[in-house]
């Protein structure tokens, strides 16, 4: 009869994830989590590391910040356990990031924003002032936005 020895409770999931060593010598690849936990994720992968290596570790989470910004999770981590298709790790730290969109999907969700605010689709009209005496250095500023 098999007893769980792990004190948290690990959940089935399939996320891509990208690893590299830490260290003078970066070493680096690409697999996919099998399981996780509070404590630690489970990745397949063809990597053979020591048990004790520390690695960064970065996976694309499955949902998005404010449903439009995509995350990843990034940690540092050391390897626990290694068998030959996969690996065990445990967190050190972690935090969530925002992820860059693929190029296509920016271009996108900009002309989307942009049109939905008015920005782009036409040319401003000039403002009309109540008096014919207001001088050039009495109008506002323009706006200007700029693209990050």
């Amino acid at each position: 009869m098999y007893v769980e020895r792990r004190s948290k409770t690990r959940y089935p999931l399939t996320l891509k994830c990208q690893y590299q060593t830490v260290g003078r010598m970066p070493v680096g690849g690409t697999g996919e989590t099998v399981n996780i936990s509070s404590n630690g994720i489970l990745i397949k992968s063809s990597a053979r590391f020591v048990e004790g290596s520390r690695l960064k570790v970065t996976i694309e989470w499955p949902t998005l910040l404010d449903g439009t910004t995509p995350l990843q999770l990034v940690m540092t981590c050391q390897v626990v356990r290694r068998w030959q298709t996969c690996f065990a790790v445990t967190f050190e730290q972690y935090q969530f990031r925002t992820m860059r969109r693929p190029a296509g999907q920016v271009a996108s969700v900009g002309r989307g924003l942009a049109a939905a605010v008015g920005i782009g689709t036409q040319p401003p009209a000039a403002p009309r002032y109540a008096s014919s005496t207001a001088r050039e250095s009495d109008r506002p500023a323009p706006l200007l936005m700029s693209k990050r």
